[in-house]
């Protein structure tokens, strides 16, 4: 069974959140065999601790390494200009871009699929509109990976994914299950044992 684990799991894992305990009886059991991990290639494009952005793919290599990440697989997400490390993405097909429109939609229905529209209509400062366009595209681009590599359980503790009409069409797209860490180590456990 694979699991996804998403970008704010890596933040819980580096600041040694509450919720890094069952990540990290996640990882013991993915190296055990009885559980497969993922995360998402857009994971390396999200803004930083220091909010920049990281201009090297290297870096954020470093970091699942720091945080006991550095066997899982990466999951490439859809080629996009100035966001996505070129050699670490996918282009976009009719099927791939669709699939990825629905789930914005879902996820973000305020915030326009494309930066030049969302840019357009913004009533806020431009700087404060790509920071918040660009994560809507990172959370987007995430979880598309997860259900295009056809991934079975969605490990965030990111809220938005866990609203209840938003996760239901989530789930109906192809997500599977989408989980706290808790929910997820409880699955891994009854998968492990049915072993």
């Amino acid at each position: 069974m694979k699991f996804t684990i998403d970008t704010s799991c890596i933040i819980e894992l580096e600041e040694n959140r509450p919720h890094a305990v069952a990540l990290r009886e996640l990882i013991a059991l993915s190296r055990s065999g009885a559980i497969s991990l993922a995360i998402p290639g857009i994971s390396a494009s999200e803004r930083q601790h220091n909010q920049s952005y990281s201009n090297s793919f290297n870096m954020f290599l470093a970091k699942l390494s720091g945080v006991g990440l550095s066997d899982v697989e990466i999951l490439k997400p859809l080629a996009y200009m100035d966001i996505c490390f070129f050699d670490q993405c996918i282009l976009a097909g009719e099927e791939t871009l669709a699939l990825e429109r629905e789930i914005h939609q879902v996820l973000f229905p305020r915030i326009e699929f494309r930066w030049k529209d969302y840019e357009a209509h913004s009533r806020i400062d431009h700087d404060t509109a790509y920071r918040r366009w660009r994560n809507a595209k990172c959370d987007t681009l995430s979880i598309w990976s997860h259900i295009y590599y056809k991934c079975k359980i969605f490990v965030t503790h990111d809220k938005n994914f866990h609203n209840p009409e938003k996760k239901t069409k989530l789930i109906d797209l192809g997500a599977g299950h989408i989980e706290y860490a808790a929910g997820a180590l409880a699955l891994a456990n009854r998968t492990s044992r049915a072993i």
